[in-house]
């Protein structure tokens, strides 16, 4: 699992894209599913799943993280292989549970703008 407050995606017309941040009201810590790997020849590698998104993700993108539910972490961290790929395959949280900021500063760092902007994650 990767922990995550939340993701952002571009957004915008090209040559003055900004970022709409993502995250989930009622958690406001997130786990990503996602896989490690440690490859002898490179080392640790990671990689986080994606699924197709809800409706509160377009028109920024047609995929999203996999975020796992509190119930789901343990089958997560202990299931097999097959039961983390399945998440993929069930159903995104549902998009009214989703906060949307978009932004309207072409601001480029990592993390929601320093602008002063608050994500509601109440």
């Amino acid at each position: 699992m990767i922990p995550i407050t939340h993701f952002g995606n571009p957004d915008g017309d090209e040559g003055a894209k900004t970022r709409t941040w993502f995250s989930v009201r009622d958690q406001p810590i997130l786990a990503w599913a996602g896989f490690c790997r440690n490859f002898p020849e490179v080392g640790p590698s990671y990689a986080g799943m994606t699924m197709e998104a809800n409706a509160a993700i377009p028109p920024t993108n047609d995929r999203m993280p996999v975020l796992l539910e509190p119930h789901e972490h343990a089958r997560s961290l202990h299931g097999s292989i097959r039961d983390v790929i399945g998440f993929q395959f069930r159903p995104p949280i549902a998009a009214e549970r989703m906060v949307v900021l978009r932004t309207e500063n072409s601001w480029r760092g990592g993390g929601p703008p320093p602008d002063g902007t608050q994500l509601d994650l109440l």
